[in-house]
């Protein structure tokens, strides 16, 4: 398969996949996510006690810092969710217009950005900005890039396929910050995946492995700021798990017991998959090489 065919036909998770997962009802979120709804892993700067809130904006921070998105006139978060991480960068980092891409109806509906951002109902895919980005940001969407029974040549085709978007979308020197949970003790190649998370929790989605990202984006970017935070993922997990439970009552009101029992099983099986090391999270800071072509507006 050419990796133009493997993006167009299995690139990634489709719009009805995202929405199974992320249109199970907002208030149904906000009764186990922090107040600006992040639905991704925190970070902790000490250490890893219960302000949720604290280590979620610590977060936020430090994508925006790796971004180098202090100031600057436009700045792109592809899989913006319910629109933190926009807000934060105009509110707290003078950023001059923000574009959110996702592919939740949703999330796009919740982002009140005024006449300094826009939120797109859009795949990566079919991004044609008319003016270059001074930064992106992505955290927690690379999951949904490619599905999870592509081989590898073909996984990393979509992946190469994004950073080279990415690339043609920034000023020169621009930066792009990432933010992924990846395998790290497990060979897909070797192992089924679990049925529960690729039909149950994740349809049309699958985890890269480091080398699928660092690889991918060689040819348009280097690789300038990383960390693995597997802990703060357990860590985080285990928040919302005991948030999720003591708002059973609520919860089963808002979605029935079987989804809030879905998600509890969800919670609980990611910690124990951070636990025994089968997976990990990554935080990326790329920088736009030089000499990158650019594609702006094209369908490539």
């Amino acid at each position: 398969m050419t990796a133009d065919a493997v993006v167009s036909l299995a690139g990634g998770a489709s719009r009805k996949a995202i929405e199974h997962h992320y249109d199970v009802g907002r208030e149904f979120y906000r009764l186990w996510l922090d107040p600006r709804m992040v639905y991704s892993c925190a970070l902790w700067t000490g250490d890893l006690d219960d302000d949720l809130e604290g280590a979620q904006l610590a977060k936020l921070s430090w994508h925006a810092t790796s971004a180098r998105a202090e100031g600057v006139s436009r700045v792109l978060d592809i899989g913006c969710g319910w629109g933190a991480m926009l807000r934060f960068l105009v509110e707290e980092r003078g950023v001059g217009h923000v574009t959110g891409l996702t592919l939740s109806a949703d999330q796009a509906s919740s982002c009140e950005l005024g006449g300094q951002g826009e939120v797109r109902l859009e795949d990566w895919r079919d991004h044609r900005p008319d003016q270059p980005y001074d930064a992106i940001i992505s955290i927690g969407a690379f999951e949904h890039f490619a599905r999870d029974e592509l081989s590898k040549a073909d996984r990393r085709a979509v992946y190469r396929h994004f950073f080279d978007r990415c690339a043609g979308w920034l000023v020169d020197g621009g930066r792009l910050s990432l933010q992924s949970i990846a395998y790290e003790d497990f060979d897909r190649e070797q192992s089924p995946t679990s049925r529960f998370f690729n039909e149950e929790i994740f349809p049309e989605s699958g985890l890269p492995r480091l080398g699928d990202i660092v690889d991918s984006a060689e040819s348009s970017f280097r690789l300038v700021g990383f960390r693995s935070d597997a802990t703060h993922y357990e860590h985080t997990l285990m928040l919302w798990q005991r948030r999720l439970e003591s708002g059973k009552a609520d919860a089963t009101r808002l979605v029935g017991y079987d989804v809030y029992r879905r998600y509890l099983r969800y919670l609980r099986v990611s910690r124990a998959m951070f636990q025994r090391g089968v997976c990990t999270l990554y935080r990326l800071a790329f920088e736009r090489r030089p000499n990158v072509t650019s594609s702006l507006g094209v369908g490539t």
